[in-house]
């Protein structure tokens, strides 16, 4: 045998035997406890049902500029781990909901739904109106004026206190006359 090896598995009807009774058994019940219903992954995943505040993107739309109010398009995926945690904690926190309802119609966007949505007189997939807004990560949350234009996309996890600073900032038109760093400083 040459020495250029790393290692070399040699499975005789001995080793076959212990894999086939101790391992695989052992991988089943892994498997098993992974699929159970219990598991924090199925308990955990964001659905519109979590939060009564969540309207459709053409609801969100006709009140935008009816009302005159901002669209917040929370875009996530299920098995996203942060996307459950900010819809956990953050769009749960007391404040966050006052902002949100004092300044926008919040919206969920499945980035991997082939699921159609209306936006701007056309029709496109939630995923790829997620890609429309050159979204690349998740959760990314993107702010639009009344008229559905973009004032500003952040990609990630955002802490509550930080989001209820970020939908003030946007909601009361501070980005118009001041950046984030300047209103965050004063307030």
């Amino acid at each position: 045998m040459r020495g250029d090896h790393f290692f070399t598995i040699y499975l005789t009807f001995k080793n076959y035997h212990m894999l086939f009774r101790f391992f695989i058994p052992l991988l089943v019940a892994l498997f098993a406890l992974s699929c159970s219903p219990d598991s924090d992954a199925a308990e955990n995943q964001p659905t519109e049902q979590d939060h009564d505040f969540w309207v459709s993107l053409e609801e969100a739309q006709r009140q935008a500029l009816d009302k005159g109010r901002y669209i917040l398009l929370d875009v996530y995926t299920e098995w996203c781990g942060f996307c459950r945690r900010m819809n956990r904690e953050t769009y749960a926190d007391k404040r966050v909901r006052e902002a949100l309802d004092q300044y926008f119609y919040p919206v969920r966007i499945d980035a991997e739904s082939s699921h159609m949505v209306a936006f701007q007189g056309q029709s496109y997939s939630m995923q790829d109106l997620a890609l429309a807004f050159g979204v690349q990560s998740f959760p990314t949350t993107i702010f639009l004026n009344p008229q559905g234009e973009p004032v500003a996309i952040q990609p990630g996890f955002i802490e509550a206190e930080r989001f209820h600073k970020m939908l003030t900032f946007v909601g009361s038109e501070r980005y118009r006359t001041q950046t984030f760093q300047q209103y965050n400083q004063s307030n």
